[in-house]
């Protein structure tokens, strides 16, 4: 090669300087704000290790234990969705793995007449068939949805129904018995020890255990001013801290507190009207919370 010509082996592009970690991360769009998830390992092999531990150890009880909120190492959630979100396993491969527990498993055994209903469809098997009702029909649900609307999450008028338009905007005037700003928001600074714990929990792990989700995004629009202010709050925090935030089945799970795939229910209640109440009373009522507000005093404080 001529003196002074180009290597065809030269990136067309600066080289990062790798020994200077911070000072590359720098200059990344990232909120430096928001700390380093230590307590939950990313990658591939870590995502094979809970893919493992998960079917070997959570999946026998998941049909009837998977909403019971307790400490990761105790409860029955599989723990994936991070790792699905950013490719460090795939769901075929979840799948494949999944009804391999099962024995030899082939299409013919799905079984047709069960469409639509709670169970049955992929296996008799209760447990793998519950948690293939999550990984697939709803994630799917979820995917195909925004996909098919192009990702139309601007704002509550074009994501939700018609009915739960109708119902939330009909209460919109109604009197609030709390009302926190986004910064007691974020700091989990609530009269509702249940709810500040989920916050905690999103804040230093990344992850809120999938039942106290839909309570914590529940109770956000039933202390917020509006519902557009408790869509922007749920939006923001949900994208800064989860680790499966951003995502078609994030935005998904957002809109279904406000009523997207669900229906009217009765009794029509103050500011939710119609759409599905939750409530930390109740919680407390149907769970045994002692283990999982333990294991969330232990988290270690943010700096």
């Amino acid at each position: 090669m001529a003196r002074g010509a180009r290597s065809t082996l030269e990136a067309p592009f600066p080289i990062a300087d790798l020994d200077d970690l911070d000072a590359l991360l720098s200059r990344l769009p990232v909120d430096q704000s928001v700390p380093a998830v230590r307590v939950t390992p990313g990658g591939s092999v870590a995502g094979q290790q809970r893919l493992a531990d998960f079917l070997s150890r959570r999946l026998a009880g998941y049909d009837d234990s998977r909403s019971e909120p307790a400490p990761p190492e105790a409860g029955h959630q599989s723990g994936l969705s991070p790792y699905l979100h950013f490719g460090h396993i795939s769901i075929e491969e979840v799948i494949e793995r999944t009804l391999a527990t099962t024995g030899r498993w082939t299409p013919r055994k799905l079984e047709p007449r069960m469409i639509g209903k709670r169970s049955g469809f992929y296996t008799r098997n209760v447990d793998v068939d519950a948690f293939l009702d999550e990984a697939v029909t709803w994630r799917d649900l979820g995917y195909q949805w925004h996909w098919s609307r192009r990702g139309d999450t601007a704002s509550l008028d074009r994501a939700l129904p018609a009915w739960a338009l109708k119902t939330l905007r009909h209460h919109a005037e109604d009197e609030r018995d709390y009302v926190y700003t986004a910064e007691e928001w974020e700091a989990g600074a609530t009269h509702d020890p249940l709810w500040n714990a989920a916050q905690r929990e999103l804040t230093v792990t990344g992850t809120i255990h999938n039942y106290l989700r839909m309570l914590w995004g529940k109770k956000i629009i039933e202390w917020s001013r509006t519902p557009e202010e408790a869509y922007r709050t749920l939006v923001h925090l949900n994208n800064k801290y989860a680790l499966d935030g951003r995502d078609p089945n994030s935005w998904s799970g957002i809109l279904w507190c406000f009523g997207l795939f669900d229906r009217p229910w009765a009794p029509e209640r103050a500011v939710l009207g119609r759409v599905r109440y939750m409530s930390s009373a109740n919680t407390a009522k149907k769970f045994r919370l002692g283990s999982y507000l333990a294991y969330v005093e232990r988290l270690p404080r943010p700096a």
